[in-house]
């Protein structure tokens, strides 16, 4: 079957991916790969075939001068600024999204402010401002002017985390600003129907705010407009462990319902044709912008569309052809689409549901009719999403095909009779208000069976981050296994024969390198912005923690350091549970991220060195009591080994304890492995410092954490001139309110010769030992140098 968006959008992604890359894939690559298919074009001798190489060339190119230029425009001139505080002036172009008391927006930029006069800039700024009583809410429309220090976000920090700059780049947004000092100067032009969207999308927030608990209200929001700032963590992060979650992104299910809906109403209203395919096709492109015009819901809107506009004409409608013409659309209104993690589990799943759907469903011959079509539904699209799954959120859902097939129609009926009463409380409020309570019963049906299904054993695996080749591999194995791909040069007969073998081999390959990667000795500063914290992985894949970062006490927010930080970080590296956890002392910034690690997985033993009067040590001793977890207190002199790493405690010192600060009662612990020594100082200071300068203790260290993120009251002279560290890591937060690391400690690391590496600067530092070699990695400008 003809198919030219297929191909299309093959050698046109494959293009935006080499523009991505570029510096990743080098020139050279590049070249290479045109001058191969060049020299296809001359070997082919089929005019049909040479006119095909031809044609994927010229797209490959388009693909990436195409990719290159959006790109450019995307980061616009504004993100020259960045680095400095600067006052600008720009439109709100979407609605404000409400996080507790800060309100943050999308601002395009006209103006910004220099030498006393505005001049024109262009590009995207994501602002954020506290909410109190004196500041207003500013709408789609606005035109304000504000100021503060205008940043770039933030690049990918640790090993397989987010990368907050090319998120926020997808979405044509070049900088970002937190700013108290906002005003709205006046009101822009606005799009009619962009704003009669966004108009509805609000009114039906504080409608289901107002009439829903504050508990329920959120989850309303998110299935039927896909917002899902407000939903609480343990309902959210319950949601996706039972491969539920996308009833809360507006996509095919949504706009399939929504559609039924719009199909009954003009049946009944006996629209001619024509009208009754302009209004559905104006209403999901209308409920479309409603929910954010997110990849998903473009996506399932135009293939809806497509497939009316198929009918209307008498034209059999081709599924994988209209999904790659969706695809096409939404490439060249943002290449960068690709990219997005909306884009890329959206089509997973519906091509899984289009190639996979029939094979699965015939396999289910003895299923009752009325559960055949949306098992294979779903376990179609499961079995399509499962690596992405993998790949982003390290987790796949073992229950999600039997949740789902509760969840679903319940969801469906909740959208649509929470829309109906949405907008029925827009012009009758007694009448919504009443009405609201059925989809109130129905969430409150979905709530309680994720919740269930989420506890169930198994309910979902934790899986190492898969690398790109073991995706694909997986992707390969899938076709094989469904017989769906025939390999090449080989007869039919013989494809059957050898299908079996490949599939076999791919299946262990796959499970092999799932297992996690190849054994080595790991030590990785992970970045917790302002804070500590040491992952040290052995060579048997025991697993000790050294402290876990943590927000300031003074922080009110939602953001836990521990859950979203150091549990997905030790997730894409496949760790399930902690051999060993230390607290080097009780300060937040240290200690607070490891109660979420001791609430949520399992940990062989606690070690800490002196107790103290706070709540985060109070903490600890409850939830180690409540699950069983060892504690061990330890002093200078202790000693243990895990898997051929060997530690010795240097501090604190039994005869000084009471006499010190928390910070100088810190655990301070001497590793050594092959030969290769690593010296953890916690947040250790000038006092702790002389002392073990003037012992007899063996402190010298060929990597040295220093102590107290470079504060000026730690790392001195002669304790440097004691340790002899060939390599410095310092743990510290980008931007940080107390200017770490001093000047003074990195003049002295300087004159010392030391290797200074920082999380601030390269983000996580991953040391990895292999006999006597060492090479380290930093996660920002990723390549190996070596110790």
């Amino acid at each position: 079957m003809h198919r030219p968006f297929q191909f299309f959008v093959t050698y046109f992604s494959i293009g935006i991916i080499a523009a991505a890359y570029r510096e990743k894939i080098s020139i050279i690559a590049t070249v290479v790969i045109i001058l191969a298919l060049i020299v296809s074009l001359t070997i082919v001798q089929n005019k049909n075939n040479r006119r095909k190489v031809l044609s994927g060339i010229l797209i490959f190119v388009i693909g990436i001068c195409y990719c290159n230029f959006r790109i450019l425009a995307s980061k616009g001139t504004i993100a020259e600024f960045t680095g400095s505080q600067q006052t600008v002036i720009g439109t709100v172009n979407d609605t404000p999204t409400i996080k507790g008391d800060r309100a943050i927006y999308n601002v395009k930029v006209s103006s910004v402010l220099q030498n006393r006069k505005y001049i024109p800039a262009s590009g995207k700024i994501r602002l954020s401002t506290i909410i109190n009583q004196d500041k207003s809410i500013y709408n789609y429309g606005d035109i304000i002017k504000f100021s503060g220090k205008l940043k770039l976000p933030q690049q990918r920090r640790n090993p397989n985390g987010i990368d907050y700059r090319a998120y926020l780049l997808q979405k044509g947004i070049g900088a970002k600003m937190f700013s108290d000092k906002v005003e709205k100067i006046s009101e822009a032009r606005k799009n009619p129907f962009m704003a009669a969207a966004f108009s509805l999308r609000q009114h039906l927030t504080a409608f289901y705010s107002l009439h829903l608990p504050e508990d329920i209200s959120p989850i309303m929001t998110g299935i039927t407009l896909g917002i899902k700032d407000e939903i609480p963590k343990d309902t959210m992060k319950a949601v996706k462990n039972v491969g539920a979650a996308h009833i809360l992104a507006v996509s095919g299910l949504h706009a399939g319902i929504v559609y039924g809906a719009l199909e009954f109403l003009t049946y009944k209203l006996k629209l001619p044709p024509v009208i009754s395919f302009m209004s559905k096709t104006g209403a999901l492109i209308f409920y479309s912008a409603m929910a954010g015009l997110s990849p998903s819901a473009v996506r399932a809107a135009i293939m809806i569309i497509t497939l009316m506009f198929s009918k209307l004409v008498g034209r059999k409608n081709d599924s994988i052809n209209t999904l790659c013409f969706s695809a096409t659309v939404l490439l060249i209104i943002n290449p960068l689409n690709l990219f997005s993690i909306s884009f890329q589990l959206s089509y997973a799943a519906v091509s899984g549901i289009v190639v996979l759907f029939e094979k699965l469903k015939a396999l289910f011959d003895k299923i009752p009719a009325f559960l055949k079509d949306p098992l294979a539904v779903m376990i179609s699209a499961q079995l399509a999403v499962a690596p992405f799954a993998a790949y982003y959120f390290n987790s796949i859902s073992l229950t999600g095909s039997i949740a789902n097939l509760l969840v679903v129609p319940l969801a469906s009926a909740a959208l649509i009779t929470g829309l109906v009463s949405g907008i029925t409380g827009l012009l009758f409020p007694a009448v919504g208000a009443f009405f609201i309570k059925v989809p109130y019963v129905l969430l409150k049906l979905i709530e309680k069976i994720v919740m269930t299904a989420s506890k169930f054993p198994f309910a979902s695996v934790i899986i190492s981050t898969p690398s790109p080749l073991i995706i694909a591999l997986y992707f390969l194995l899938l076709l094989l296994l469904f017989d769906i791909l025939q390999i090449a040069g080989i007869s039919e007969k013989n494809n059957v024969k050898w299908k079996k073998p490949i599939a076999l081999i791919l299946f262990v390959i796959i499970a092999i390198f799932s297992a996690g990667p190849f054994k080595s000795f790991e030590v990785t500063f992970v970045d917790v912005g302002q804070g500590d914290c040491i992952l040290i992985k052995t060579r048997g894949n025991k697993t000790i923690l050294i402290d876990g970062g943590g927000a300031p006490p003074y922080y009110e927010g939602d953001f836990d350091t521990g859950e979203d930080i150091v549990i997905p970080f030790l997730y894409s590296k496949g760790i399930k549970e902690i051999d060993l956890v230390i607290f080097s002392h009780f300060d937040d910034d240290h200690a607070k991220g490891l109660l979420s690690v001791l609430d949520s997985m399992n940990v062989g033993a606690i070690m800490y060195g002196v107790p103290e009067d706070v709540d985060i040590y109070n903490e600890m001793i409850e939830i180690a009591r409540k699950r069983g977890i060892k504690t061990l207190k330890v002093q200078r002199g202790d000693r243990f080994s895990v898997d051929g790493a060997h530690f010795k405690v240097l501090n604190p010192d039994p005869l000084a304890q009471g006499s010190q600060s928390s910070n100088d009662n810190s655990v301070v612990l001497k590793m050594k492995y092959n030969d290769i020594s690593f010296l953890f100082t916690g947040d250790l200071e000038y006092q702790v410092e002389r002392e073990l300068v003037a012992s007899r203790l063996d402190i010298k260290a060929d990597v040295l954490k220093v102590g107290h993120h470079g504060s000026r009251s730690s790392t001195s002279k002669e304790f440097l001139e004691k340790v002899q560290p060939t390599c410095a890591v310092i743990s510290v937060g980008e931007d940080n309110n107390f200017g770490h690391p001093t000047p003074e400690v990195l003049n002295r690391l300087d004159e010392n010769n030391v290797r200074i590496f920082r999380t601030d600067i390269s983000g996580a530092i991953i040391f990895k030992i292999s006999g006597q070699n060492v090479k380290i990695y930093k996660t920002i400008n990723e390549g190996p140098k070596f110790l």
